[in-house]
């Protein structure tokens, strides 16, 4: 197969994964809670007269471990099967549970903090809880874009100052000409894991940095990883992730007044004490998928347009628009982008505009 028909019938697998996950999530969820098993988790953890936040964690292990284990055929067949057959994964058996271990480790901890967050509040704060979990939502998003590039990625990746010092010069200037500062340039170790390439600027304050792959710095050009890293730096530059942040909280808000909102509706026929009542756990989670559902579109339909932003905040800020062009067209082949999908996928599922309308809206660009 040529390179474009590999992306396209890659790109066609991943769609049907994506559904196909998401139905099961949904399945799996309705099972839990309506064949009683939630009920008799929660009824055995509290059973034992354990405090309340260790019935939720107790809780959360058993649904965690059976959620996950009954989902893991097609997890291992997408991140796994899939990213070799196409050529695009380098991990060994070895090496993807390794890394699979320290994912579970990291997700695990994050969901068990916020969950036992979410259940205070609704133990605790009844009638306030939607604004109590939007500001923690909101500060708990702040403190994982400061913490990501020097706590979260060195532990999937070894990270280290770029030695390349002709490059290094060349991207913190282009950082200067747009009025941002960034600690230095690091360079992380994507290459063993998949042939993949990435950039980006990130943390807040004085943990920002720039971020590239051995991948990037390989198989790029100098002017090409400008152009990537000037896209990245445009988000910064018209402020899209504040934006996003404040497009979050208020969508936050509103799931979560939905939520209390339309909580009684399933509270008393599924025979639960409130909201509070873990054995109602499944019923939460399958409410919060479909809103994330219904708010997909509108979510990136808003990612797509700042994208288009960066798109052409890059091309204006690096000596040629081409350059950005054909570091787009090199980051397609390397991760077999679907050149050309379909509008009701592009509408559902995608947070960046096709690839192929990107190079081409670039390449008008080169005067």
């Amino acid at each position: 197969m040529t390179m474009s028909t590999d992306a396209r019938r890659y790109a066609q697998i991943r769609y049907r994964l994506l559904l196909v996950d998401g139905l099961l999530t949904a399945v799996v969820l309705a099972l839990l809670q309506f064949s009683g098993y939630s009920r008799a988790i929660a009824g055995w953890w509290s059973a034992r007269h354990w405090p309340a936040e260790i019935v939720v964690a107790g809780y959360l292990l058993v649904f965690g471990l059976v959620s996950y284990f009954t989902l893991l055929p097609i997890h291992v067949y997408g991140s796994f099967y899939l990213e070799h057959r196409f050529g695009l994964s380098r991990l060994s058996v070895r090496g993807w549970l390794v890394r699979e271990a320290k994912h579970i480790a990291v997700s695990g901890l994050l969901s068990v903090i916020l969950i036992e967050g979410l259940y205070e509040l609704l133990r605790h704060a009844p009638r306030h809880w939607p604004v109590w979990a939007t500001i923690g939502w909101v500060l708990v998003s702040i403190v994982l874009a400061r913490i990501f590039p020097t706590v979260l990625l060195p532990l999937f990746y070894k990270t280290a100052p770029l030695q390349d010092q002709a490059l290094v010069r060349r991207l913190l200037n282009l950082c200067e000409r747009t009025g941002l500062s960034a600690l230095g340039v690091f360079r992380f170790e994507l290459g063993a894991d998949t042939r993949k390439a990435n950039a980006a600027l990130a943390g807040l304050g004085k943990t920002r940095r720039v971020l590239v792959s051995d991948t990037l710095v390989a198989e790029f050009t100098p002017e090409e990883i400008e152009g990537v890293l000037a896209h990245e730096l445009g988000h910064q530059r018209y402020r899209h992730i504040t934006k996003l942040l404040i497009l979050s909280a208020i969508g936050s808000w509103i799931a979560f007044r939905l939520t209390d909102a339309a909580a009684s509706r399933w509270v008393a026929p599924l025979g639960l004490q409130g909201l509070a009542d873990m054995a109602g756990f499944p019923m939460l989670m399958l409410w919060f998928w479909l809103l994330g559902l219904l708010g997909l579109p509108l979510q990136n339909g808003v990612s797509r347009r700042f994208e288009w932003q960066a798109d052409r905040f890059a091309t204006t800020m690096i000596p040629s628009a081409r350059a950005f062009a054909d570091a787009l067209r090199r980051l397609a082949q390397l991760n077999l982008a679907d050149p050309n999908p379909p509008a009701w996928v592009v509408w559902l599922f995608y947070d960046h505009p096709p690839i192929t309308a990107r190079i081409q809206a670039a390449e008008k660009r080169e005067p």
